[in-house]
């Protein structure tokens, strides 16, 4: 072989290798995109704008506007009337002057409100006029943005905390996800109301804003773990805030972090080691089956889990802390004042959507990684046996409802959801080779809050009259129940039909262990030529023999019966039947 020819084949194997290793693009948890699309919304302005032109509110809400192009905060009632006078902010700047804040929303659902106005007006005024303000605004945030990345609760300066940089109340993640947004030319960021080179500006600030976040986490004895509600400016050390907000590390604020940082598509191995660190803290300090009091503190709640809001910078040990700041700090809930301690939210379950979401972000990053490998489907279980025979749940005869696959965790393709109305059903096929009883075993989920009724029949004949499905809590939870039927010889299409408005629960399967039960329709045959014997044998139990020497590549099966049900059967793993036809040679 020449030279080149090796050359070409050694190219054409590493490209063949190459495709095979590709990594995908990151796509993150369903649950984490949930989280950050919670921090897009503007709802405030458009409640407080109900019953009057959304066009005339948003061109009053652009009067109120604050020179340094920010808003204030609480301002959705006063943005039905245009600014006559006087200030525009209740906090005030060092010098005295109007300040704007990221603080409560402020700010970012302005921009979102111009965004979205800008975009369906007809008005080539008001449509001049959103742009403008919008721009300001987005100027307001690339200005606020301290060097190192950070974005403080106010500019220009207050003289106190609202200077230092401000995860309270998610106020940096939320202009964060905005900017995300306009970078990415998320709607309704995505018309010409940004200019390109503005928007490459957006999306350098993003960039320094999560560099900020990765060197601001809080690192005990060598290990990650979550972040404080305020950090300085330069240092980035974990600061505090109200005389009662020591700095600390938060169990409340540090999840607006962890969501914006699963979410990020470039998944950097800086990136991955701050989300797998803040996880972890999360698992170490869970209190299982507990939750918070206003009045009593720590109590005692089945299934519930509980972090606190504060925990010492260099340690894990949670605190309380009054209006006199660090000299009352206490664990003993009690110890601080009746007004402190109902007005405010000191613990609460500020972890668990994040410890469920662990394994999808995982399997995540392994896909991004081309490194993903399916598990095996679940097991088919009847009672605590793996069924002999099931029939998956959208292999169905007939449906009053649909074939769907939106809620995990079921088995095979999917499940059968019947209508919300009373009389809805779904049927199943099965073949029984002798008259009797059966058990079969129905997985099911019930996300409602009752239980819900079925019946069971064949034709006029009812088999269940009263069969019932409980709660199972949620639409990805499944149970099993078994069920007894008397069931005729041959084929038979059994009716599962809802008894309430609300329908029935999803069907996943329907198994059983009998063998001489059979999915769907099947022809019973004789075997040995005796009648009512059951002609069906695994192939290899029957001889194979070679045809005459001039045709060696074909092999005949002698079923040892002339019966016209002798043949061949292929079963699926959903346990049909279907006969291979074919014609004597």
């Amino acid at each position: 072989m020449g030279k080149q020819k090796l050359e070409i084949l050694a190219t054409l194997a590493l490209l063949s290798w190459g495709s095979f290793a590709l990594a995908a693009d990151y796509v993150p948890p369903s649950t984490a995109v949930s989280k950050i699309n919670s921090y897009r919304g503007y709802s405030e302005l458009t409640s407080a704008a109900s019953g009057m032109d959304i066009d005339q509110y948003t061109y009053n809400m652009t009067t109120w506007q604050i020179s340094n192009g920010g808003f204030y905060k609480a301002m959705a009632d006063k943005y039905k009337s245009a600014y006559t006078g006087g200030q525009k902010s209740e906090w005030r700047s060092k010098d005295g002057g109007d300040l704007g804040t990221i603080d409560n929303n402020a700010t970012i659902q302005e921009m979102r409100l111009l965004a979205v106005r800008y975009k369906e007006t007809t008005n080539s005024n008001y449509k001049s006029t959103f742009k403008s303000s919008f721009n300001k605004a987005l100027n307001f945030i690339l200005t606020m943005q301290r060097s190192k990345g950070g974005l403080p609760q106010v500019w220009p300066k207050r003289g106190n905390y609202s200077d230092q940089i401000t995860l309270n109340d998610n106020a940096m993640i939320r202009a964060m996800v905005t900017m995300m947004d306009i970078a990415n030319r998320t709607s309704p960021f995505d018309s010409d109301i940004i200019d390109d080179a503005t928007r490459n500006k957006m999306k350098s600030a993003l960039d320094k804003a999560i560099d900020y976040l990765l060197k601001a986490q809080i690192v005990n004895n060598g290990t990650l773990t979550v972040w404080c509600a305020q950090h300085d400016t330069n240092s980035l050390a974990p600061v505090g805030a109200r005389a009662y907000e020591l700095p600390s590390k938060s169990g409340n604020e540090s999840m607006g972090v962890v969501w914006f940082l699963m979410n990020w598509p470039e998944q950097t191995e800086a990136i991955q080691k701050a989300v797998k660190g803040a996880i972890a803290w999360y698992k170490k300090n869970k209190l299982a089956d507990k939750a918070f009091s206003k009045t009593a503190g720590i109590v005692d709640k089945a299934g519930s889990s509980l972090w606190f809001r504060f925990y010492e910078v260099n340690s894990d040990d949670y605190f309380f802390c009054d209006r006199d700041g660090a000299s009352t700090k206490t664990q003993d809930f009690m110890k601080i004042s009746e007004e402190r301690r109902t007005g405010y939210q000191w613990a609460g379950d500020y972890g668990s959507a994040i410890l469920s979401t662990e394994s999808a972000y995982l399997t995540a990053l392994e896909k991004m990684q081309g490194t993903y490998v399916e598990p095996p489907p679940p097991a088919v279980m009847c009672g605590s046996d793996t069924c002999k025979v099931f029939i998956d749940g959208v292999n169905f005869v007939e449906i009053d409802g649909l074939k769907e696959s939106t809620n995990g965790g079921f088995v095979g393709e999917g499940y059968a959801n019947v209508a919300n109305a009373t009389g809805s059903f779904v049927t199943y096929g099965v073949t029984a080779k002798a008259e009797g009883k059966y058990t079969l075993y129905i997985s099911f989920a019930n996300g409602g809050n009752s239980a819900r009724g079925y019946t069971v029949t064949v034709g006029d004949k009812t088999l269940i009259a009263d069969g019932s499905m409980e709660s199972t809590s949620g639409w990805t939870t499944w149970k099993t129940q078994s069920v007894e039927v008397e069931l005729d010889k041959g084929y038979s299409v059994l009716k599962f039909e809802s008894l309430s408005k609300d329908g029935m629960a999803n069907i996943d399967y329907i198994g059983w262990m009998s063998a001489d039960l059979y999915a769907g329709e099947k022809e019973l045959g004789n075997e040995g030529g005796n009648e009512g014997g059951d002609s069906t044998t695994v192939i290899g139990a029957r001889g194979v023999r070679s045809t005459p020497a001039q045709v060696n590549d074909r092999y005949f099966v002698d079923f040892g019966s002339s019966n016209n049900a002798a043949g061949v059967y292929l079963m699926r793993g959903n346990g049909k039947v279907f006969r291979v036809n074919g014609r004597a040679r």
